[in-house]
């Protein structure tokens, strides 16, 4: 997939500005505070429907402006073009997604059809932040190339927030006797049971999938001395995060689970049980000891993991994608540069020559060359104020 022409009215710092694309490196450049980001956070609305920083429609607006929009003409691998129109009202709080002049009424439908991944400072989250960054990001990535995964995982979430909300009402109202209250949990328990063994199962077929794609982009950045491990924990399965794929195995583990855990519900008002609870573990496999990222790492280990991770996610994305009109992703790297040596930098030039396209903001010119050197087309946007300076 390839972003061809960009478009933005009254989005954040940027009143009417239009960006014409290399179809392989574009290099963005300028001061802090003048809106490289935003370029890159346009894009991700586009293909995901939501802003990669979690920002709301509404902090996107331009200031003293009421609505923005947000078009992308791209093209797919076999050279079909499609327009993407991200338009947003603020009074009256009302976005939509356009798809070739169709109004887009289901996302399930449309996540997936353009990929991306994105690399910023934020994701340095996923190895020193919370589980639910972690389950997000993974969960994203699984989304973009399966939709029965995200049906099936927005349908469960849908069940988890009604439980949620039953469990949390009577806590403050005591509006059920135990008995009627323990029957209508049950009610939902049984509604989610099969949803969260389907979404496990695909969460440990995935980290089996993504073994290979992260040992070789781990390789190729640092060498062989470390190896990275990314494993799956969850209450029913081993300290391996292993477990038998029997469906009905793990369905009556979840079930006494769940059973288990009632009490403890009623009384925290809470789902204490199932995949919304689960966690990602990365680990990094020293000369044989395995040690826990969030815990020993260095803040230059935690960097290097997290880019050789959301650099495997392109690998996992292409393979699974490969036979599809989407085909390769599209690829973001948010000040990805900073306080990394020179020969990490050269290590991720090369690696992501064979890469898509590419978008890479930078406070540093300087990158510029480097980059070049792997890139046998490229385009340089400085950016100020909102606008473009100038173009290369």
């Amino acid at each position: 997939m390839i972003l061809e022409e960009l478009f933005l009215a009254d989005f954040k710092n940027y009143h009417n500005c239009s960006f014409s694309f290399s179809p392989k490196l574009n290099f963005i450049y300028g001061e802090n505070g003048n809106g490289k980001t935003n370029i890159l956070e346009a894009i991700s609305m586009l293909c995901y429907t939501k802003s990669f920083l979690m920002n709301t429609e509404a902090d996107c607006v331009q200031n003293g402006k009421t609505a923005f929009e947000i078009i992308g003409d791209f093209l797919n691998r076999v050279s079909s073009k499609s327009r993407v129109k991200f338009l947003y009202q603020k009074e009256e709080n009302i976005k939509q997604i356009i798809l070739d002049n169709d109004r887009v009424t289901r996302s399930n439908d449309f996540i997936g059809r353009f990929p991306l991944i994105v690399l910023s400072p934020y994701d340095l989250k996923l190895t020193m932040g919370t589980q639910q960054d972690r389950r997000r990001n993974f969960d994203l990535l699984i989304s973009q190339v399966s939709r029965v995964y995200l049906s099936d995982l927005r349908k469960y979430s849908k069940i988890i927030k009604q439980k949620n909300s039953l469990l949390k009402e009577n806590l403050s109202s005591r509006r059920y006797p135990a008995k009627e209250l323990k029957d209508l949990v049950s009610v939902w328990n049984a509604e989610l049971l099969e949803l969260a063994v389907k979404i496990m199962i695909r969460r440990l077929d995935f980290i089996e999938e993504f073994k290979l794609s992260i040992n070789s982009c781990f390789n190729r950045i640092v060498g062989s001395k470390y190896i990275p491990v990314v494993s799956y924990q969850s209450e029913i399965l081993d300290e391996n995060g292993s477990a038998d794929y029997n469906v009905s195995s793990l369905k009556r583990k979840l079930e006494a689970s769940l059973e288990e855990k009632l009490d403890q519900e009623i009384k925290r008002g809470l789902s204490l049980a199932g995949p919304h609870r689960d966690n990602y573990i990365f680990s990094m496999n020293k000369q044989g000891e395995l040690f826990d990222m969030k815990t020993f790492a260095s803040q230059g280990e935690h960097k290097t993991f997290v880019v050789s991770l959301k650099l495997s996610e392109f690998g996992y994305i292409n393979e699974n994608l490969k036979h599809t009109n989407s085909g390769e992703p599209i690829l973001l790297l948010d000040d990805v540069f900073s306080e990394l040596d020179k020969s990490r930098i050269t290590s991720i030039a090369e690696l992501i020559t064979d890469f898509n396209q590419v978008f890479i903001t930078t406070t540093d010119k300087e990158h510029l060359g480097i980059l070049e050197k792997n890139f046998s087309e490229s385009r340089s946007f400085n950016i100020v104020n909102g606008a473009v300076d100038s173009v290369n």
